[in-house]
């Protein structure tokens, strides 16, 4: 798709020198990312040695020391994991335009988690005293907080447009993204690359659509139908092609897999213009279709 902003009637006017898309190009097939980079990586090696200790204290008949260097070391992969996910909650908050805060503080959490971590281990494990080791636990919150930031706190959304229009759009984007995750995964399961490149391919579209619409929420109630028939296609689709492939891998069921995405593709680009253009006829007439084929694709399941 160009850089021409598809506005119906009822979309409101660009204001002078606004750009009409500003949506980022969609990252291709991005699951096997890490999120974090080596930092985050260095916060999961980084207690090892306290898993070392506790094994140490098991061969030396010390149950106690075991305990608290075991419990450590599992507070600061806890607090790893959290940061982790954190960081890829804060990712999805920053690609979009519209979006609402995470539920969950998770960075702040995992900074307690650490700071809690060392405070424990200065305390039981190195033989600082309380005041220490809390010492010791506030400075590393800080330096955490410090190194990885802390989570989104504000609601983000355009003007023009009143916080229950940009909270529905909230909402839908990120059920939507829900669903291109489940897809990502069960593409993952087939281990072919060329289904890989193909669903990616189609994702990219989906990604794209999803940041077009966060430009003009009034988009919303076409895109979610029209969202909800192809999409849930797809995920519905995918899955059943991994579950038969674990069990066989047939040739023919491949190729009509890929007809079945190539042909979602096609249908996708190719309506998208018209979604935006507010062409509700022929959006209706393509999702009939699209129904019609995926109930005739339902024996991929099956045999």
């Amino acid at each position: 798709m160009g850089s021409q902003r598809f506005r119906g009637e009822s979309s409101p006017d660009p204001k002078p020198g606004e750009a009409h898309i500003t949506a980022r190009a969609p990252a291709r097939f991005r699951k096997n990312r890490k999120p974090g980079g080596f930092a985050l990586s260095l916060m999961f090696l980084a207690p090892f040695p306290l898993l070392l200790d506790g094994f140490s204290k098991i061969m030396n008949a010390a149950p106690i020391g075991a305990v608290v260097a075991f419990g450590t070391y599992a507070l600061f992969v806890l607090a790893a994991w959290t940061l982790r996910e954190g960081i890829k909650a804060e990712a999805a908050y920053n690609e979009r335009k519209i979006a609402r805060p995470p539920k969950f503080p998770r960075k702040t959490i995992a900074a307690a988690l650490s700071g809690t971590a060392v405070l424990l281990a200065a305390w039981f494990g190195w033989g600082q005293g309380m005041i220490t080791s809390v010492g010791l636990g506030a400075l590393a919150v800080v330096a955490h907080l410090t190194a990885f930031g802390f989570d989104p706190m504000r609601r983000k959304g355009l003007s023009g447009f009143n916080q229950y229009e940009t909270d529905r759009v909230a909402r839908a984007v990120e059920k939507a993204e829900a669903v291109v995750e489940q897809i990502e995964n069960s593409a993952a399961r087939i281990g072919s690359r060329t289904i890989q490149r193909r669903v990616g391919s189609l994702l990219d579209s989906v990604k794209e659509m999803l940041r077009v619409l966060e430009q003009d929420p009034r988009d919303l109630t076409r895109a979610r139908k029209y969202l909800s028939v192809y999409l849930t296609g797809a995920r519905d689709a995918t899955v059943k092609f991994a579950e038969l492939n674990e069990r066989s891998r047939t040739v023919v069921k491949q190729e009509e897999y890929l007809s079945l995405i190539n042909d979602l593709e096609a249908s996708f680009d190719g309506q998208r213009e018209a979604l935006l253009l507010d062409n509700q006829s022929d959006l209706d007439v393509e999702i009939e279709v699209l129904q019609e084929r995926l109930q005739r694709e339902g024996h991929l399941a099956k045999n």
